[in-house]
């Protein structure tokens, strides 16, 4: 199962957490007459706080890994993510706090016990809901019809450099942010797809687009919306990168 889909997974099961906790929360304290036994309903929004704060860490896991392994600038809609799940961070502190140590805050934990609420359907409904929807719940590796960001600038005609220390260099910087997303030496799709034979086939495998070193490069700098940016990247990389591929 890919890393993507079993995160999205866990982040739905994430929601479900949530609204066991509203539901919980609003019962003990929303309700003149109680309708279940409040006892039994604070053992349970305790039990499930932290089973929300376990998975929490577990998938947050996953996106540092994938981060630090490709190396990637994040994208506008993954630094929101990246806000929602600091904020998140930050206000179960506060609450913890204020449930073991400030008690004189307490009435403020209802009000910090909804704001996580809604942060977490705006963060899962940016990463894990977004990658559902446009994999079709998982049933597409890459959705066939993205339309694709056109680089702006002018395309410059790439030769493909042969020499050994070129192709050195290429596979050092694959293997430190390409592998973890890409097999360079079979046909598996792991997060994305393969490159075996990349620049031998007619076609790239995603966007359809010509086989040619000029989009490559663009797919490295301008990619589609499952892949990160590498734009940072200098020009003398993306042509080394180019060079290993080509031994491929």
């Amino acid at each position: 199962m890919p890393v993507f889909l079993l995160k999205s997974i866990l982040s739905i099961l994430l929601l479900v957490l949530t609204f066991i906790s509203m539901f919980t929360m609003f019962e003990i304290f929303g309700r003149t007459e109680k309708k279940y036994n409040i006892e039994k309903l604070k053992k349970i929004h305790k039990v499930n706080g932290i089973v929300y704060l376990f998975l929490f860490i577990f998938i947050s896991y996953f996106c540092i890994d994938f981060i630090i392994n490709t190396k990637a600038e994040l994208s506008a809609r993954a630094t929101f993510h990246s806000i929602f799940v600091l904020t998140i961070i930050v206000l179960f502190g506060l609450k913890l706090s204020f449930i073991r140590m400030y008690r004189q805050y307490y009435v403020k934990v209802q009000t910090i016990g909804l704001l996580i609420a809604v942060i977490t359907f705006l963060m899962v409904g940016m990463s894990g809901g977004y990658y559902l929807l446009i994999t079709r719940f998982g049933a597409e590796k890459f959705p066939e019809r993205i339309e694709r960001l056109k680089a702006t600038e002018e395309k410059i005609k790439i030769v493909v450099r042969t020499d050994s220390a070129s192709i050195k260099k290429g596979e050092e910087l694959y293997n430190s942010k390409c592998y973890f997303c890409h097999d360079a030496y079979s046909t598996k799709v792991i997060v994305g797809p393969e490159h075996k034979g990349i620049l031998r086939n007619p076609f790239l495998p995603v966007s359809k687009e010509p086989a040619t070193p000029e989009n490559i490069a663009n797919q490295i700098r301008h990619p589609y919306r499952d892949m990160p940016s590498f734009a940072y990247l200098a020009d003398e990389q993306v042509q080394d990168v180019i060079a290993f591929l080509n031994t491929l």
